[in-house]
């Protein structure tokens, strides 16, 4: 039985759950069983599973579960699942929000700052990556690939606690998208590449 995970749960607290179907001591479908997904109080489910039947997906849903993911999983698609349902969820009380707003460790990572440091800083690594792809897109006029960069960006930058550049990311990707030629270039990319860089990301040629 995944004692742990069921003493965890009833601590509250939770903006969002993340499980494997699987757990060590036992199944994730033996807490759904339970109700826990169904109760009102309940933060939203994100269940994964390699061999994930469409039958198996029913019947997640029919538990509470609010997405499935079959493994394996893009991080692309990870962060946008978990930026979708966070924006879903009601503010507890001003006071919470507020703390979460200035606290991304609080709000994404359950209060785990280790877990939340290491994750920013592989992100931030990666931004190298980002920053060479959106300099091409930039380059080349690119508007498709240049809405491809913003749109993984905005997710990241989210949890990692900068709404600020999360928000440049989601107007450029909604200006990159409506973008036609004939039309002005989207003006976005080079503040976000200066917001990327000012957090410690690197230009590599």
């Amino acid at each position: 039985m995944p004692a742990p995970a069921r003493e965890a749960l009833a601590g509250g607290g939770w903006q969002l759950v993340i499980s494997d179907l699987m757990l060590p001591d036992g199944s994730a479908e033996t807490l759904l069983v339970e109700g826990l997904a169904r109760d009102a109080e309940a933060p939203p489910w994100v269940v994964f599973s390699a061999g994930l039947s469409d039958e198996r997906h029913a019947a997640m849903v029919a538990l509470g579960v609010s997405r499935t993911l079959r493994k394996p999983v893009s991080l692309v698609a990870l962060l946008d699942t978990i930026a979708e349902l966070l924006r879903g969820r009601p503010a507890a009380s001003p006071r919470v929000m507020a703390e979460e707003t200035v606290d991304p460790v609080q709000r994404h990572f359950g209060g785990d700052r280790a877990l939340y440091e290491s994750f920013r800083d592989g992100c931030i690594s990666r931004f190298a990556d980002d920053l060479r792809q959106g300099d091409a897109a930039q380059a080349r006029a690119d508007a498709a690939s240049l809405r491809h960069v913003a749109h993984g960006l905005k997710a990241v930058l989210e949890l990692i606690g900068q709404p600020a550049l999360s928000g440049q990311a989601r107007a450029l990707e909604d200006a990159a998208a409506a973008w036609a030629p004939g039309n002005p270039w989207p003006a976005g990319w080079p503040a976000l590449a200066e917001g990327l860089l000012s957090l410690g990301a690197r230009r590599i040629a």
